[in-house]
């Protein structure tokens, strides 16, 4: 699900969020003597449900919550749908399908439960509407380990919004990949006026108090009054060597600068 859009109640999937590198395959060459290769996806960090209840509420989707209301209402719901499925019943919970499975072998048909031997489990299984919305989605095979910084969110610190722009107040943005690293004069945090390019302002690596692969916040620069976007230009990997071409990436939500 393509977070900046929760806030429109509509859902926009991106095929191109999804990168992945080839690797050659355990089984070897086929048999025309060709290696075959299998493709891996290249994980953009690890999450657990308070950065999603973070991502929710920078999309303003529900306004009037907090992060510890929605970690509360998520909680209840597992705890709802785990008792269901532990007395038997399949649930159908939107992304997948959840019931019970007991694992191990039983000697005979008059076996008995063996927790040496035996173990319960959950067993999940992609509901059909989930599949569908895969089956149309195309990934983007980086060539050579090429990675693409993505840009997951952005939040006005001084107005407390995700769609305007405060020059001398603070930023945030979150995503993947993202640190401007690379010695190419094209490099930076660019604050760029859709209306009148001429007005566009480059943030240097150097002015960037944050300046993470997950995470940059800095100060908004002096813009004049207008609509704006947000593009990062980088040749940021994650070995010691940087990329030899930079790598840019444009956020997809414009901003206003009164």
């Amino acid at each position: 699900m393509n977070i900046n859009t929760l806030s429109n109640n509509t859902v926009d999937y991106e095929s191109a969020k999804l990168a992945a590198v080839l690797y050659p395959s355990a089984i070897g060459k086929k048999n025309n003597g060709k290696t075959s290769y299998h493709a891996r996806p290249i994980f953009r960090g690890t999450l657990n449900m308070e950065n999603i209840a973070d991502d929710i509420l920078v999309t303003g989707v529900l306004k009037g919550y907090s992060r510890q209301q929605i970690l509360l209402v998520w909680h209840v719901i597992n705890c709802a749908v785990l008792d269901r499925v532990i007395n038997g019943a399949i649930v159908h919970g939107g992304l997948g399908i959840y019931c019970a499975k007991v694992n191990g072998s039983f000697d005979n048909e008059h076996a008995v439960f063996n927790p040496n031997k035996n173990s319960i489990g959950i067993a999940f299984r992609i509901e059909k509407s989930v599949k569908k919305l895969l089956s149309s989605l195309r990934p983007v095979i980086a060539q050579e380990n090429r990675i693409l910084p993505t840009i997951l969110s952005v939040h006005d610190l001084e107005s407390n919004t995700n769609d305007t722009l405060t020059p001398g107040g603070l930023i945030k943005i979150t995503g993947s990949f993202i640190r401007i690293s690379g010695d190419n004069k094209d490099n930076g945090l660019y604050f760029v006026n859709i209306e009148d390019e001429s007005k566009t302002v480059k943030v240097e690596s150097s002015k960037i108090g944050v300046n993470t692969s997950s995470e940059i916040a800095c100060t908004v620069p002096a813009l004049e009054s207008g609509k704006y976007s947000l593009k990062i230009i980088t040749q940021f990997t994650r070995s010691s060597i940087p990329c030899k071409e930079t790598k840019s990436k444009t956020f997809s939500r414009i901003f206003t600068v009164i």
